[in-house]
Order: C-alpha cells, then structure tokens, then sequence
C-alpha cells in the first residue's frame, strides 16, 4: 500500500530562499561540513543540470520509486492517486520535488506529459537519480531540472511510485520532506530541515567572506594561503571590516 504523507511546514523564510540563491552550492558544502555534515552526507555529486545558468532553492517533497514487478504495479493506486501525482498536488512555490530513481538512467520519472502539471502548480524544480523525457519540450516550462541525464526510455517498466513524502535514498544521500535543496551548475546540495536556518545564514556569510578574500587577495597580490581556507583569524578580520562598513541608512548620496 501506498505511503503518502504531509510535508513540513518551511523553516526558511522567503527572502532567506532568495538570499541562498546567489550562494554557490560550493560554499554551502564547505559550510555543512564545517559543522559536522560532510559531503558524503550532502552532495549528489552524480546529478548534472538539465538546465544550466540556474539556481535552485527550494522544501523538499520526496517521492521514491521502488524496481517494477508485476505484483507491485497491481497495487500501486491508480490514476491520480499514484503517489507521484500525490506528490505533484503537495508542491507548489518554493518546494522541489525529489525523486529516488534507483540511480538509473533508464528509470524515465517523466516528460512533457507528466512535468505540465508541475508547470501548472509553479514548482520551482525536479531532482532525480534517474532519467528525464521530452526535454525538447520540458525545457519551456520553467521548471528547474536535474537528474542522472536526458533518456529516451519508458519508465513504468523499471520503477514503480511507492510513496510520497518518506525518506529517500537519491544518489545515495538522504533527504528527508522538509529538508532544503540547493542546486546549480556545479551539483546537488541537501541541507537538512533541523540545522536548516543556522546553516543558511551562515552559507549567506560564508559567501560574502570568500568574496572579501578574492578581493583582499587581489589587492595586496598575496598567496591564497593567507587568508584560504579561511581559519578563525581570517573571519575575524572579515567580521571586523564588515561592522565598520556603512549601513544603507547610513550612505550618502
């Protein structure tokens, strides 16, 4: 039987959303494993973009498929029932779709016909260890994609949708419904929902100090050794020129 579920409520606000969107996933690894979420927990390093030159952010729903068998397909609910489509009816604005495929690029988890609906309801994005369909098309509907690669294949004879809003395997990482994905050019992150607001905010930092460090760098034409990695010294120094900087009600015209 089909296990659906409801998906937490956020705990990131939408300008925190906002804000992680021009931090790259690369600092938000750094980040998690700064404070004790190694990439081996966190990083889907196998997925690519179907999309590229985008950024995604966004509350995790999870749907995970299990391999087809006869049996199985006999009791999976029909029609919009399926969990898949439960799924689709749960996401909307802010929320991402995460899919366990069974890392297989022949587990097609959709196309033009199914990725309409996610169109319709302003899903942000998919994530899938598996194949997606009919990007000829798909790629027009505004939906942010990533997965093991384009396919051509049919996948209701490899995977079969099991539940909706459990705990999935994708590409070997957990994620959890609620949890955060962070996505663009250079991979897959899942930030987990319980450190989620700490571990935005300092991803938010993070990025602004290794963009001081690039300047600072370039000014005084020193090793990146100096200030890279950034040990405690280093924030230290960056916190202190960020407090001395004027305020926006503070400028001049």
């Amino acid at each position: 039987m089909a296990v659906i579920q409801p998906t937490p409520d956020h705990v990131l606000d939408e300008d925190t959303r906002e804000a992680l969107k021009h931090v790259n996933t690369t600092a938000i690894v750094d980040v998690l494993a700064r404070n004790g979420y190694d990439a081996r927990y966190t990083y889907m390093h196998n997925l690519k973009t179907m999309n590229p030159g985008q950024r995604l952010v966004g509350r995790a729903i999870t749907v995970r498929f299990v391999p087809a068998r006869p049996d199985a397909d006999a009791e999976k609910p029909p029609g919009e029932e399926s969990p898949e489509y439960a799924g689709f009816e749960l996401a909307g604005p802010g929320d991402v779709i995460v899919m366990e495929s069974m890392r297989n690029k022949l587990m097609s988890i959709g196309g033009d016909i199914k990725f309409l609906r996610l169109k319709q309801r302003g899903v942000d994005g998919l994530v899938c260890d598996g194949g997606i369909r009919d990007m000829h098309t798909v790629k027009d509907y505004g939906i942010m994609l990533w997965g093991y690669d384009k396919t051509s294949n049919l996948g209701t004879k490899v995977g079969t949708p099991y539940s909706t809003n459990d705990s999935v395997n994708v590409d070997g990482i957990l994620v959890r419904p609620g949890d955060y994905i962070v996505a663009d050019d250079d991979g897959v992150v899942v930030i987990p929902m319980a450190v989620a607001p700490e571990m935005a905010q300092k991803a938010i930092e993070y990025d602004d100090l290794e963009e001081w460090i690039r300047r600072r760098l370039d000014e005084e034409h020193l090793s990146p050794g100096k200030y890279y990695p950034p040990d405690e010294e280093t924030f230290a120094l960056y916190r202190k020129w960020k407090a001395e900087q004027p305020q926006p009600h503070e400028r001049q015209d």
